[in-house]
């Protein structure tokens, strides 16, 4: 689809209700950015606003226009609804319909230009395949107002000789005008509301002055963030009490801080957004911890968004354990907990060229890939690496040799995990080329540091940092799985390896006592030396491959540990193991044991998973716990509590979470869902609803191993 007379009718299409569409095609010479930035226009200009209810926000609740069959997408640029696309189409008129399915030609060939991922990228692609979260750069935003950001592209536009950066800044300028409309529109839109006991006249005081000119107030810069937030189609908050204590800090009134956080924080929940670090250190090294630390805290009790990362120093005040704690006892699985001094080195050894005063505003985004508030482009998750799905690939063909030696296993293994990591890597190179070509992102461009004053869009390098964060799944069942090859085949030669090979292929059928011999194996998560052993030489390996490879897009390829909800179906293409797990059966969450495997109390667990590199890990190894409730129900637990969290961390763990449920409660949910709507459990590196896992993933969080510090 090439030419002009192909594309799709814009004016129909806008007519039709699909303005982020008409705009995609109102313009069919232009470049991709151009494009691009006039489909936004459109979108903001005509998509429907949400309903205003009399907070102290807007926009809240969901975001308004999601049943467009093309809306903007954050993490794609825009998103094609084929549901909405099939649901409409017995509906349409001839005309009508022969102008959507043009337009569904059209988007077929705009996926199909960044379909990079392909063979073993694909079967590899456990919780990622090109997703890109990001977090925007609010406080630049709230400091300094649109209103200057336009001056800078204006200033951009008039500099230039280049065409290409010309039609950059020229496609930016087109987007803030849609970002204007929209504001208009919100206005207009408020002043014919009620007045909610005078509570819209404050917030169209605000609105007037956010986020075109800079906020003068903690309200103001509230009800900024809150609007930039949904102009980012709900993303990540990023670093909030960072931007947001200086203006605190100027009137202080802690009542009214919970309540607008509360508020910003329920707006997050019902658009599933994500992660806002918090705490920390300054750039000079001080501590970051204010009373806008302990008041995000206070204010997502109950509240499963944004995922909290509570960012740890050897100095943060009692009174924020506490706080935590008390937040955690509220039943939302919030905050988790991260290491700030092996986060801050490993970061400085992964070679990202970081300054010392953006190392300090690292934030997990998405589920917690690690990237920069502000300004970077990081892959999350571009890829991942179903390391079990290569251990049945290498044991099929290297267990047919009888004479075969455990030491030629390792090898063979770790030849076929280098052949994969390279060729998924590879693929993903590819990906990144053709983003940068076909697929821009304006609002990014326009939020994010440095593409603005670069002239380049945010997917074709214009971010201050560029780097990939990669999934590693699996690691435990393929630990448990050569401790288990090595003592009953090796050691004990129970079995012969070709009979392994055999018994593995008929996934144990009829061999049931050689399963069980298998799984009484030493297991990962044990603090067992022989099996952590194998579990750190693996990862060790694993993830200095992938830190090696080229990265295209600038950076480096950084290794990750976040299973989130796919560890239940990671496993449906992986065979049998010799950990005595049956074919198609669930892996391994995160960097954690298998689920239910650590038998031998939480130090145990903790010190195995503190012998894996993780610094080389530092896109982060999600951990996860569970705990009765009665572990946060007296100031004895909670300091056992506490001092595992340090003593892991001691031992270079880089991050934990915390689930606080009971297995009962766990069970009866089961039954009883409709008893049970707001139970909260950790996933991955964020916090959802127990009722909304599908059913294996619920059996496999029940599975987890409770542990009782009362």
């Amino acid at each position: 689809m090439d030419t002009a007379n192909s594309f799709p009718d814009a004016g129909l299409l806008l007519k039709a209700g699909e303005p982020f569409a008409a705009g995609f095609c109102e313009c069919p010479e232009a470049a991709p950015f151009g494009r691009c930035a006039r489909a936004y226009r459109r979108w903001f200009e005509q998509a429907p606003l949400a309903v205003y209810g009399g907070g102290q926000l807007y926009p809240g609740g969901l975001r308004a226009g999601t049943t467009a069959i093309m809306a903007p997408w954050n993490a794609f640029t825009f998103r094609w609804d084929q549901g909405a696309f099939d649901e409409r189409r017995p509906h349409w008129d001839a005309s009508t319909a022969e102008t959507f399915q043009r337009l569904q030609r059209l988007a077929d060939e705009e996926a199909g230009k960044i379909q990079c991922l392909r063979g073993g990228a694909v079967a590899h692609s456990v919780g990622g395949a090109g997703y890109t979260h990001a977090i925007v750069n609010y406080g630049r935003v709230l400091a300094e107002g649109l209103d200057a950001y336009e001056a800078r592209v204006c200033a951009g536009l008039d500099r230039s000789a280049d065409e290409s950066t010309r039609a950059f800044h020229a496609g930016l300028i087109d987007l803030l005008a849609g970002i204007r409309a929209w504001h208009a529109r919100v206005l207009e839109y408020l002043r014919a509301s009620p007045p909610f006991n005078g509570q819209r006249d404050r917030l169209i005081a605000a609105l007037s002055r956010v986020p075109f000119q800079p906020a003068r107030s903690f309200y103001e810069v509230m009800v900024g963030y809150n609007f930039v937030y949904y102009l980012d189609d709900c993303d990540n908050p990023g670093r909030l009490d960072a931007v947001l204590s200086p203006y605190y800090q100027a009137a202080p009134d802690r009542a009214a801080a919970i309540a607008l956080l509360g508020e910003f924080a329920d707006n997050v929940s019902a658009n599933a957004g994500w992660s806002a670090a918090i705490g920390g250190s300054h750039s000079d090294g001080s501590s970051a911890y204010g009373a806008m630390t302990e008041i995000m805290l206070a204010a997502t009790h109950g509240r499963y968004r944004p995922s909290l990362e509570l960012r740890i120093r050897p100095d943060m005040p009692d009174p924020l354990w506490e706080a935590a704690f008390d937040s955690l006892a509220s039943g939302n699985g919030q905050p988790a907990f991260y290491n700030e001094v092996q986060y801050l080195a490993g970061l400085r050894e992964s070679d990202l060229g970081l300054t010392e005063a953006d190392l300090v505003q690292w934030n997990g985004g998405g589920c917690t890939e690690t990237m920069i508030h502000g300004c970077s482009n990081v892959g999350s998750l571009d890829a991942g690496f179903n390391l079990p799905l290569v251990l049945t690939d290498t044991l099929r063909r290297v267990l047919a040799d009888d004479a075969v030696t455990f030491d030629q296993v390792m090898t063979a293994l770790k030849g076929d995990l280098r052949d994969v990591i390279r060729e998924v890597l590879g693929q993903v190179n590819d990906y990144f080329a053709a983003r940068a070509l076909h697929r821009p992102q304006p609002i990014r461009s326009l939020l994010m540091d440095d593409c603005v004053d670069r002239g380049r869009d945010f997917n074709a390098g214009g971010a201050r940092y560029n780097w990939s964060v990669v999934n590693v799944a699996g690691l435990a069942n393929v630990a448990d799985s050569l401790a288990a090859l090595r003592a009953v085949v090796f050691d004990d030669q129970a079995v012969t390896p070709r009979q392994l090979r055999d018994v593995l292929e008929r996934n144990f059928r009829g061999h049931e006592g050689l399963r069980l011999r298998l799984g009484a194996a030493p297991k990962y998560g044990n603090d067992h030396p022989g099996v952590d052993g194998l579990a750190a030489d693996v990862a060790d390996f694993v993830y200095r491959e992938i830190r090696a490879f080229p990265c295209a897009r600038g950076g480096r390829f950084v290794p990750a540990h976040i299973m989130f909800e796919t560890y239940a179906w990671a496993g449906q293409a992986v065979g049998a193991t010799p950990d005595g797990r049956r074919a198609g059966e669930p892996l391994a969450d995160s960097a954690g044991p298998m689920q239910g495997r650590d038998t031998h109390g939480p130090t145990s667990l903790l010190r195995s998973v503190a012998r894996l590199p993780q610094r080389l890990a530092i896109g982060t190894p999600v951990l996860n716990m569970r705990f009765s409730k009665s572990t946060l129900a007296s100031p004895a637990a909670r300091q056992k509590l506490r001092a595992l969290i340090e003593t892991y961390f001691q031992l270079g763990g880089l991050q934990v979470q915390i689930s606080v449920v009971d297995r009962a409660e766990l069970e009866d949910a089961l039954v009883h869902p409709e008893q049970h709507e707001g139970l909260i459990v950790r996933i991955g590196g964020y916090s959802t609803y127990f009722n909304r896992l599908s059913p294996e993933l619920k059996q496999e969080v029940i599975k987890r191993t409770e542990y009782t510090l009362g």
